[in-house]
Order: C-alpha cells, then sequence, then structure tokens
C-alpha cells in the first residue's frame, strides 16, 4: 500500500507540472462588446455615471465587475466619469483605430474591474489610448496608470499613450503589462494622467485636470492555478483510478 500511495505521489506530481506548463492556465479577453445597458443610470445612452456598475463574462465563467467612479471628495452619484464607445465619439477626441466596443474614462474618472467572486487574476496586456478634451496635445499627452491590489497591498505600472498621427488622431496601442501582468489581484484600478499642454511645462497630473482621460479595450487576464492546488485535484484523479483498477 505504501508504495503503492508513493507512485501515485509521483504520478500527481508529473501530472501538475505537465498541466501548469499546459492545460492549467485559464485565460480571456474583455472586449466591452454587447454590454447590458439597461441597469446604467444613464440607460442605454452608453454615459456612464459615478456609482455605475457593468459587467463581462470573466475566466472560467466567472463574471468580471466593471464600477467607474470619480475620485473628487464632493462627486455625487451619476456625475459623468466615461461612457460605453462603439467606434466613433463627439465632444471629445477619441481614438479612430477602433470601430467595437470600448470604455472611454472622462472628466479625470477611474475605473475599477475584479472579478465578482474575488478570483484572482492577472492583467497580461490592453489596449489603450488618450482621450483629447480640444487643447493642443504633446508628443506623450498622458498616462494609464494600473494599480493592483492583493490582499490589501498595492502594486502600480504606468503606461506612456501616444500622442496625434499625422492626420492629427489619436490611436489605441497595444500595452504589454510587463512585470505587473505576473501579480494576480483581487481586483486592478485604471486611471490616467494629462500631461500639460505645449509650452505649459513637463508636469503630468491625474485627479487634478479633468483632462485626464483615456480610453481602454482588450483587456487581456489570466489566472495560473497554484502548483499545490494542481497537484491535489490530479492526484485525487490518479488515486480514483487505481481504486478502480483495484475494485476490478
Amino acid at each position: 500500500m505504501k508504495k503503492l500511495l508513493t507512485t501515485v505521489a509521483f504520478a500527481a506530481a508529473a501530472m501538475a507540472a505537465s498541466a501548469s506548463a499546459h492545460a492549467g492556465v485559464l485565460s480571456t479577453t474583455i472586449d466591452f462588446n454587447n454590454v447590458d445597458t439597461t441597469p446604467l443610470m444613464y440607460g442605454n445612452s452608453g454615459f456612464l455615471g459615478n456609482g455605475d456598475e457593468f459587467y463581462q463574462a470573466g475566466l472560467a465563467g466567472r463574471t468580471m465587475f466593471f464600477d467607474p467612479f470619480s475620485n473628487s471628495p464632493t462627486a455625487q452619484s451619476g456625475d459623468l466619469v466615461g461612457a460605453l464607445l462603439n467606434g466613433a465619439c463627439s465632444d471629445v477626441l477619441c481614438p479612430v483605430n477602433n470601430p467595437t466596443g470600448y470604455v472611454g474614462i472622462l472628466n479625470d474618472g477611474a475605473l475599477v474591474f475584479g472579478s465578482t467572486d474575488g478570483f484572482r487574476f492577472s492583467v497580461k496586456s490592453l489596449n489603450a489610448s488618450f482621450i483629447g478634451s480640444g487643447d493642443p496635445l504633446q508628443a506623450t499627452p498622458g498616462y494609464v496608470r494600473l494599480q493592483g491590489m492583493r490582499d490589501g497591498v498595492s502594486t502600480t505600472a504606468t503606461f506612456a499613450l501616444t500622442g496625434l498621427d499625422g492626420s492629427g488622431h489619436l490611436n489605441f496601442n497595444s500595452i504589454n503589462t510587463g512585470a505587473f501582468g505576473n501579480i494576480e489581484f483581487d481586483y486592478v484600478y485604471a486611471y490616467a494622467f494629462a500631461c500639460a499642454v505645449p509650452g505649459g511645462g513637463t508636469s503630468c497630473l491625474s485627479f487634478a485636470t479633468d483632462r485626464a482621460q483615456f480610453a481602454i479595450d482588450d483587456i487581456a487576464i489570466e489566472h495560473v492555478p497554484e502548483p499545490a492546488s494542481v497537484a491535489l485535484v490530479l492526484a485525487a484523479g490518479v488515486a480514483a483510478g487505481v481504486s478502480r483498477r483495484r475494485a476490478r
């Protein structure tokens, strides 16, 4: 019996290593298409108010929540903080190279997202763009920052957003999150910094100008099961198989 259990343990360990390298990883991309807007304060207009919440399919049948909000100490429920956009937009300068759904965060707003059941995930990449308000823009008009929270500990990563192209348009660019993407979080904040207009200095500010606006789309999220968890599941499967063979 001892030899049998040792064999099971070795088999489970080998299978766990294989599974963690191949089949164990869960991944999906949040594309913000076909979002149900009926629960939103502004309904099917697509506008997002401070305190709104909407949902998208997450990892392995789970659901992701997305909460746009204002960081202003005087913010009121329903204050405009963003919009669910589909290609073109009006009144602001939006990216032109995405004809499908995406989220625009306006007026120094922010977005927090996570799994509704607390399932941890990492952010491997995303598409992002600055959103202009009509002011002249520097070559780097602003930045988008991701702030991940895990057990109350914060980790941040900041990425530059590109300026106008040769035709005077803003565009989405793909961002690989690098080392930030190796950490699994309970939830993640996304917000922007707006840089001063040309000739106005080098400062880039967040939550201070009403110009820190950004668009976000195609958030690639991932979860890698812990090796110990994979080993336990596989050990149970191997043991069940041995038990059936002994019964026969």
